[in-house]
Order: structure tokens, then C-alpha cells, then sequence
């Protein structure tokens, strides 16, 4: 009898935690975040023979972030949505492209690149194509303080969520290849 009560009282223990869980919040004025949902599986199933040209079309998109040059985004995005479209299973990353192509203003692109960079990050990690070194950067103040992460060609951290601001925030969190 004393196993069944002890039983009971874990049972409604774990029920009332879960329950006290709060709920995570959703920002309907953010950007379509479902291209990020499935980045692993894209990059198992993606076509890599082109990934080294994502990445440098990549690198040019966050180049033109660090400048903050809204109409240099649009241009580097476009290229890179081209790229990714020439990847079989990237049609999701390379709609977020076009996203950021099409954002009104920065703000609204650089929210969008936090989303492509999931993507583009887990397709490089997949395609283990032979490069110089690709550092995988992180930034804890960007997305509200839920922090973004970024490639990078260059170690030194060169932020394009603050560039005006805090272009030193960040650390390199992995280095691939």
C-alpha cells in the first residue's frame, strides 16, 4: 500500500511540474521559422557539390551585415538563395533568402539571417567539404538575449547582429574542418 501512495504522490508530483512549465512564447511578427525546424535533415539528404558555394555566397551575405548596407543584403541574399537553390532538400533555406531579400528594413533582414544561419550552419557541418578552417560563432546578446550564432571564415569575431554597437561580441563556440 505504501509503494501505491508512493507511487501516486511522484505521478502527481511530475503531473503539477509539467504542468507549472510556462509556455514559450511565439513572436508572430517574426520571421517564418520553418525552414529552421528541419536544417539536420537537410543537410543529410543535401547534394554538397555545391556547398562550398553556399558557403561563400554565405560569407558574402554576412559581410554585407557587418557593413549594415541594406541594399548590399538584398543583392548577397539573392545569390545566395540561387545557391541553395541548386541544392536538392535546401528549398526551405533558400526561401529564408528571399526573405531577407524582401525585408522592408535590417532589422526584419537580420532576424531572418538568424534563421539562415541555423540552416546554413547545419548543412556545412553535413557536407564535411575540404576548406580552410569555418568557426561557427555565437553571440548571446542577439535575438532579444536568446543569442545567434553565425559562420565565420576569419577567427576574430566580427559580429553582424551588432556591428555598430558591439562588433567584438561573441565568441567562436566550434570550429569544422
Amino acid at each position: 500500500m505504501k509503494i501505491i501512495k508512493g507511487f501516486c504522490f511522484l505521478a502527481a508530483l511530475a503531473v503539477a511540474a509539467a504542468c507549472n512549465q510556462p509556455a514559450k512564447q511565439q513572436d508572430t511578427a517574426k520571421v517564418d521559422t520553418t525552414a529552421a525546424a528541419k536544417p539536420a535533415a537537410e543537410a543529410q539528404v543535401a547534394d554538397t557539390s555545391n556547398t562550398s558555394d553556399v558557403f561563400k555566397a554565405y560569407i558574402a551575405l554576412k559581410d554585407e551585415f557587418i557593413k549594415s548596407d541594406p541594399a548590399g543584403i538584398k543583392t548577397a541574399a539573392t545569390a545566395l538563395e540561387g545557391k541553395l537553390s541548386d541544392i536538392k532538400g535546401c528549398s526551405e533555406t533558400a526561401a529564408v533568402a528571399h526573405q531577407i531579400s524582401n525585408a522592408a528594413d535590417i532589422k526584419a533582414q537580420r532576424e531572418a539571417f538568424l534563421v539562415l544561419s541555423k540552416d546554413v550552419i547545419a548543412l556545412v557541418k553535413g557536407a564535411k567539404f575540404k576548406s580552410a578552417p569555418i568557426y561557427v560563432d555565437f553571440c548571446p546578446m542577439a535575438d532579444g538575449g536568446k543569442g545567434g550564432y553565425w559562420l565565420s571564415s576569419t577567427k576574430p569575431i566580427v559580429n553582424p547582429y551588432f556591428p555598430e554597437h558591439m562588433k567584438e561580441c561573441g565568441t567562436v563556440k566550434e570550429q569544422i574542418n
